[in-house]
């Protein structure tokens, strides 16, 4: 579970992502390896603590494999992976209205974008050279100013997803998102929950959930999985 935020924290006008959730600590007598993951201890989630900045601070709540929860998601990838042929993920996000989780960057896998709640603005740019067109690695986090003026990155799309848009990014293509409202020309569909309430519970008819959250599932697969790796 990762809780971060995309906010101008110096006040210079340049944004930059922060991560809330305190890293793993090593565990003390182990025999393992460092890298080994039963050597990590990992901090206890406070529900009060994470909904208090998802509410207070708009932070983004991003939970990692969901589909070791949900039997639905377990499934799908399931049925990707015999598709694809090769490993297949998911993470699950949640955005408040008007607030931006994660900086400017690109990604190591071919992703798509399952929106299930809400609404986001999505911009997508194109590689900024041809080394980084296909990589292997995820970049770091940019800066707008970066992708925009420096690196001088084509903006390819802007566009706006809601529930039911499915939305695919091929690795190296840098990408951004923030929550918005309803766009007027986007119809009003019932939410995911049962005879259409939000994840809170409470009647929702615009599928936005009873404080404007986006609530989306990433898929991702091709990690590692080109000519490159396997020689």
């Amino acid at each position: 579970l990762n809780v971060t935020q995309y906010t101008d924290t110096l006040g210079n006008g340049l944004k930059r992502r922060i991560t809330l959730d305190p890293p793993p600590k090593k565990r003390k007598n182990r025999s393992s390896t460092p890298d080994d993951d039963d050597n990590l201890e990992y901090a206890v989630a406070n529900p009060q603590d994470i909904w208090s900045n998802v509410d207070t601070s708009h932070c983004t709540l991003r939970l990692l494999r969901p589909h070791e929860h949900n039997d639905s998601i377990h499934t799908m990838l399931s049925l990707l992976e015999s598709e694809f042929g090769c490993m297949v993920g998911s993470n699950a996000y949640l955005t408040p209205l008007h607030s931006q989780g994660f900086a400017p960057h690109y990604d190591d896998v071919d992703v798509f974008i399952l929106q299930l709640e809400g609404y986001k603005r999505w911009r997508v740019y194109a590689p900024p050279n041809k080394m980084e067109t296909l990589p292997r690695e995820s970049s770091r986090d940019y800066t707008e100013k970066e992708v925009e003026e420096d690196m001088g990155c084509e903006l390819i799309m802007d566009l706006m997803i809601g529930p039911g848009d499915v939305l695919y990014l091929p690795r190296g293509w840098i990408h951004q998102a923030d929550t918005v409202a309803r766009p007027a020309h986007m119809v009003k569909v019932p939410s995911s929950g049962s005879g259409g309430k939000g994840m809170s519970g409470s009647k929702d008819s615009d599928a936005q959930g009873p404080r404007g959250h986006s609530l989306h599932l990433t898929v991702s697969a091709m990690q590692n999985w080109c000519w490159a790796d396997f020689l």
